[in-house]
């Protein structure tokens, strides 16, 4: 969802690149935003008690306003070549992107609060007060389900991951990163610093040999070459 995230067409062969987005999603999402909050300026400010709504008009509309600030400073930016992505990254922070997920958590507080005072809700469609007050509880029932849902896929994302990294770690002995060779030079391994050839040797992906019971822990730990550094998945 483009609400969230940029994408650009990078130019491979030069050092720029074109700005290419059409953020499609943000914009539906500002366009029914705003239909949203007509229809709560219309119908909520006829209830009797309606301080609490005049609110949260309030917070949507500066939210709706800014969210419009960000999506129009993109829109023209569209088709604009950038000498480097740091460029554009400078661009992109003068906008304040943060500030989208500021208004967004006051207008989540505000709903939270209210549907914890009329809990459990109950939807009356009899006059326009009541109907724009179902509707407004409707439209926080979704909006709590969303995050719940992202919430579980999240952690269960995140438990995933967790759970392949320490089977892939164990693993490692099998990885092609790991080679088993021989040690016709009598170099030293650089971990226990002995020459002795009692323990098998391994190679790296970058070519430095260690002792594989040198260099399986070292790799289970950091990740790294312990000489060159380099990466090791």
């Amino acid at each position: 969802m483009d609400y969230y995230f940029d994408f650009y067409f990078w130019n491979f062969n030069s050092e720029i690149f074109i700005y290419d987005n059409k953020r499609i999603c943000s914009k539906l999402y500002v366009f029914f935003k705003t239909i949203g909050l007509i229809f709560y300026v219309s119908s909520l400010p006829t209830c009797n008690d309606n301080k609490y709504y005049i609110g949260m008009i309030v917070a949507m509309f500066l939210s709706l306003i800014n969210s419009m600030r960000y999506e129009y400073a993109h829109f023209k930016l569209y088709g604009t070549i950038f000498s480097s992505i740091n460029e554009f990254e400078e661009w992109k922070n003068g906008l304040y992107p943060r500030s989208r997920i500021l208004f967004s958590m006051v207008e989540l507080v505000i709903k939270i609060v209210y549907f914890y005072r009329i809990f459990p809700p109950v939807c009356v469609f009899n006059n326009l007060c009541e109907i724009g007050e179902s509707i407004f509880k409707i439209h926080i029932m979704i909006i709590l389900m969303i995050y719940i849902i992202v919430g579980i896929c999240s952690i269960f994302l995140l438990c995933s991951i967790h759970t392949i990294d320490s089977t892939n770690r164990g693993q490692l002995i099998s990885s092609p990163y790991l080679i088993s060779v021989s040690n016709n030079q009598n170099e030293e391994c650089c971990i226990c610093m002995d020459i002795g050839e009692t323990n098998s040797w391994s190679m790296l992906a970058c070519g430095h040999k260690f002792h594989k019971d040198c260099v399986l822990p070292w790799i289970q730990a950091n990740h790294t070459c312990p000489i060159c550094r380099i990466r090791i998945s």
